[in-house]
């Protein structure tokens, strides 16, 4: 998964990072703000921020949690 993908899935995100989907959930912060807006909101130090969203004309709204705070867990 790269970072220009921004939004995955509870089960996408364990796999990114090789975790349990229980640790994600452990570890996450619930944004509120515009999505197209989260770049300018600082993380909490350890945490993946999550916005419900619907990705897809077909798909229902569901958590969706922010690559690049994933990321930040692998360096």
């Amino acid at each position: 998964m790269s970072e220009r993908k921004l939004w995955a899935s509870l089960s996408a995100a364990a796999e990114f990072i090789d975790l349990s989907t229980d640790s994600i959930l452990r570890r996450a912060v619930e944004f509120r703000g515009d999505p197209d807006e989260i770049h300018l909101h600082p993380c909490p130090e350890g945490k993946v921020r999550y916005k419900k969203l619907k990705l897809g004309k077909n798909t229902r709204q569901e958590r969706r949690y922010y690559v690049p705070d994933l990321t930040r867990w692998l360096n």
